[in-house]
């Protein structure tokens, strides 16, 4: 009786091994990108070049999204202000550093215009990889609070019925706001002359003072200028309203293709290996939603637009910027 019991068992346990062998298996969960799976892991400090000086808008944003950044990468970020020549001096020291994942700079439309002049040894259109873009300003064009008109269309018949009286500020005569300002005057009929400043604050009080009648300023300049009853906006650069100056037109609603505004992204050296612009990428991108850097976005006005985009967005984006903007200084630069 005991000899047959222990068939049983024995016979038992073989059934039981033959269906857990055809039973089946468990789903793979795939390792998230950049550990053990063959993606990019960073194990020392990251360079972040910002090539313009401490305290601009680059600089600002670039710092408001380091310290989330380095929770998402796990390693320290180093700021490194490399400024001259107008943002070239740091496009071409990132291009001296090595491509192995570990610089990355920040970057504006401004370096597509320095690239469309010859202005750097680099071509920086097509030796640097755009790999997220964090922030996409606005230009407003403003005016003295003391200045006899209210709105877009009450400047046009003003500038009509008093030609090349109107002139406005800008920091170059070949920059985003330059261009804002052309584009915008030439859709709507009339021309307007332009003068260069060498700083904001110069550019403020020779507006207050009477020395020029417009200006373009972003909406957290607008913000305070208005507040103080110093200017008024008379219109936005931009496809929609702002929600922060509901009341103020845009060229959108005013059928001017007129869109230009300060965009602010992360690139990499061209050669940089892929894996660590996807890590990167995808860190950045964690950062950007973290409760600081969109309380910051908030704070300095720069949630008024959509201005997150992943690399494939991003690229495709300066692709266009790039196109826009040859055309506009070709065609103004003659």
């Amino acid at each position: 009786m005991k000899k047959k019991f222990f068939i049983y068992i024995a016979l038992a346990l073989v059934l039981a091994m033959a269906l857990v062998g055809c039973s089946p298996k468990a789903p793979e969960v795939s390792t998230p990108e950049g550990e053990a799976d063959g993606g990019f892991k960073f194990e020392r400090k990251i360079e972040l070049v910002v090539p313009w000086g401490a305290g601009g808008g680059a600089d600002s944003t670039a710092r408001a999204l380091a310290a989330s950044l380095e929770k998402e990468l796990g390693v320290p970020i180093v700021i490194n202000n490399v400024e001259g020549g107008g943002g070239v001096m740091g496009v071409q020291y990132t291009d001296k550093q090595p491509a192995d994942g570990y610089t990355f700079m920040l970057g504006t439309q401004s370096l597509l215009l320095a690239n469309i002049q010859k202005l750097s040894s680099v071509d920086i259109y097509n030796d640097l990889i755009p790999v997220v873009r964090l922030v996409h300003d606005t230009n407003v064009i403003v005016a003295s609070a003391k200045a006899p008109y209210n709105n877009f269309d009450e400047l046009v018949d003003y500038i009509k019925a008093n030609p090349d009286k109107v002139k406005v500020g800008v920091m170059t005569i070949t920059g985003v706001d330059a261009m804002t300002v052309r584009q915008t005057f030439e859709e709507a009929g009339v021309e307007v002359p332009l003068v260069a400043f060498n700083n904001g604050a110069e550019l403020n009080a020779a507006i207050i003072g009477g020395h020029v009648d417009l200006a373009t300023v972003g909406p957290a300049e607008v913000k305070g200028l208005v507040e103080s009853g110093d200017m008024k906006p008379i219109i936005v650069a931009s496809e929609k309203r702002l929600t922060m100056i509901p009341d103020v037109e845009c060229t959108g609603e005013k059928g001017i293709d007129s869109f230009l505004g300060p965009m602010r992204g992360i690139f990499a050296k061209k050669g940089t290996p892929e894996e660590a612009i996807k890590a990167f990428e995808a860190a950045a991108i964690k950062a950007h939603a973290s409760k600081d850097f969109q309380d910051w976005t908030k704070s300095v006005a720069l949630d008024q637009r959509p201005g997150l985009a992943n690399s494939k967005e991003f690229q495709e984006i300066w692709t266009e910027q790039n196109e826009t903007l040859t055309e506009l200084f070709n065609k103004y630069n003659k």
